[in-house]
């Protein structure tokens, strides 16, 4: 259908997505035609009852006339309640279809995309664009179909009455297409910058929520409502505009089409003068004109909705197309013995940045060995992190575990063979149990209890109500920091991956939790290859070998009593540390 050609690319998209429901939209297209024929039907009715009435004088008419308006009355009700539920059920399926395919493509997301979105943004393409779309698109269809219908039967009415009038009313067309097309380019850029507001005041508020500490603490409550005040004037301008410009559509098409009518009905009043038109006719006539006034308001209001539509389905499409992690290649095995981790000549450039993170950087870090990355911020101990995990790729070199190229193998089971004990530990709002085997396969009873006194959160357990069915609140804000940081290294335990890395677990700790935690630590890292990126050193103590980074380079390598002697930048760091720690004591 070349038509289709001249239709936004987005809205063809997303009403392929109604194709697979074709017999139900079929079915809710057949209740759409008996609706729409009803207006055709009342207006001829109307003209045959009033003739036979006023020159028939017929008396079962006096009965007739108002059961045969009900009855059209009530079959255009019937129609439209079907149609209506039809059209509901599939623009709902369609809708859990694409909200799934968002979620899909959002999980699949590399590191960078996370990082140019905002949690508001994405917050906003599942509550309010993709209901959008969806509402607004059915409804469309509706309309479309129904009053397209409507319009047709009701000018083969007035055509066959008297064809030369009818005419008379295509003079609107050209006013009316010039007029919706100018306000429909308004419409689309109102509605674009109105949807990317929106994310943002989303995003300020959740901001503004999980700081509320900080806010209450800052006193910085004038300040937040001012900064929330701004994005909602933003979104009340936005949305004023947009409803004085779809406000406009509706007196333009009603004055347009007015004109015409006015100008019909002038001529069929002097045809009915003239004796050409009987009071029926001109009854049926009039009808016609007048029920079409509804039905093509509707049919131009459609404009404004196909652009907001057009603009969330745009920003939807642009989400699920958006670029996936490259995840091919074959599964990594790690050989009972293995878990080698090389750096060959890795060099890395964020975007935007002209100076490298890393370059040319080289490190072996053997099977079962314990190492650990000091360093001040930016030095890049995170990046190599990042990069064993793949959440970052290299813009040069490689990195292999046990002589296997990550890069060219899959993520599932490059990640598999490691487990995460980081600074920000993520919980989940469900139970302690669910948190702890979260990700894993068959956990038994026993290997929780093994986990739990790794962890030393035996006693925590038999302290809770519900013990391992406590609910530990959103983000885990039920237990504190070193509970949580406890339930990751126990989540560790259980996930039993022979590569483990240890970001800055212990920085966010107070000198008697992180003692608790370092002891749980060094119980985790028994056989493993183990890696720690560490500020504070009384974690690093324990490692075979440290590594001092500065500006993506290695400046001090040994282990923790060789740099001690050494008296560099490691022992500097330590003396420090141990005369903060008295000084607190």
């Amino acid at each position: 259908m070349k038509w289709m050609e001249k239709v936004d690319p987005d809205l063809r998209r997303l009403y392929r997505y109604f194709l697979p429901h074709k017999w139900r939209l079929a079915v809710a297209v057949v209740f759409l035609m008996g609706s729409a024929s009803m207006s055709s039907v009342t207006a001829t009715l109307l003209g045959k009852m009033t003739d036979i009435g006023f020159y028939h004088q017929e008396g079962w008419n006096i009965y007739a006339a108002p059961l045969a308006l009900i009855g059209v009355t009530l079959g255009f009700a019937i129609c439209t309640v079907i149609s209506t539920v039809l059209m509901a059920k599939v623009s709902q399926a369609v809708l859990v279809k694409l909200r799934m395919q968002l979620f899909e493509s959002i999980l699949h997301w590399p590191d960078a995309e996370y990082q140019r979105n905002t949690t508001g943004r994405i917050s906003s393409k599942f509550v309010n664009e993709a209901t959008m779309a969806l509402s607004g698109a059915a409804q469309s269809f509706i309309v479309l179909v129904r009053d397209s219908i409507q319009v047709v039967a009701l000018l083969s009415v007035l055509f066959w009455h008297d064809w030369q009038l009818t005419l008379v009313t295509f003079v609107i067309i050209p006013g009316l297409a010039l007029t919706l097309r100018t306000i429909s380019r308004r419409i689309r850029k109102i509605v674009r910058e109105s949807q990317e507001t929106l994310g943002k005041m989303i995003s300020r508020v959740q901001e503004t929520y999980e700081a509320e500490r900080l806010v209450k603490v800052s006193n910085t409550y004038d300040f937040e409502e001012k900064r929330f005040a701004e994005v909602n004037e933003h979104i009340f301008k936005l949305t004023l505009k947009n409803i004085k410009m779809t406000a406009v559509t509706t007196p333009v098409t009603q004055m347009l089409t007015m004109v015409a009518i006015a100008c019909v009905v002038g001529m069929a009043l002097y045809e009915a003068q003239k004796g050409l038109l009987t009071i029926g006719e001109f009854i049926t006539f009039l009808s016609a004109l007048l029920l079409m006034k509804a039905p093509i308001q509707h049919l131009s209001g459609l404009n404004g909705t196909f652009a907001s539509i057009s603009v969330a389905a745009k920003s939807i499409f642009d989400t699920i197309d958006a670029e996936r992690e490259k995840d091919d290649g074959p599964d990594l095995l790690i050989q009972p013995g293995g878990g080698t981790v090389t750096f060959e000549n890795v060099t890395v450039v964020y975007p935007g940045k002209d100076v490298p993170t890393l370059k040319s950087f080289s490190l072996e870090i053997k099977q079962g060995e314990r190492v650990a990355l000091v360093g001040q911020s930016g030095s890049g101990k995170t990046t190599l992190v990042n990069l064993i995990a793949r959440f970052l790729e290299p813009s040069e070199g490689r990195i292999l575990i046990d002589g296997q190229d990550i890069s060219k193998v899959s993520h599932r089971s490059l990640r598999r063979q490691m487990a995460f004990v980081t600074q920000d530990v993520v919980l989940f709002d469900s139970t302690l149990k669910d948190n702890l085997t979260y990700g894993l396969g068959n956990v038994t009873e026993c290997d929780i209890q093994k986990a739990l006194e790794v962890a030393s959160l035996t006693e925590l357990v038999q302290a809770l109500p519900e013990g391992l069915e406590t609910r530990v609140g959103e983000g885990g804000n039920m237990l504190s920091g070193g509970q949580k940081q406890r339930v990751s290294i126990a989540r560790a335990f259980l996930k039993n991956a022979p590569i483990l890395i240890m970001d800055e677990a212990t920085s966010a700790l107070d000198s008697k939790t992180e003692q608790q935690v370092v002891e749980a630590m060094n119980r985790l890292r028994e056989g493993r290859t183990c890696i720690t990126v560490a500020h504070r050193l009384g974690s690093v103590m324990e490692a075979n070998r440290v590594f001092v980074m500065s500006a993506g380079k290695v400046i001090e390598e040994g282990s923790p009593q060789k740099l001690i002697q050494m008296k560099g930048f490691f022992y500097r760091a330590a003396k420090d540390q141990l005369l903060a720690g008295r000084g607190k004591s």
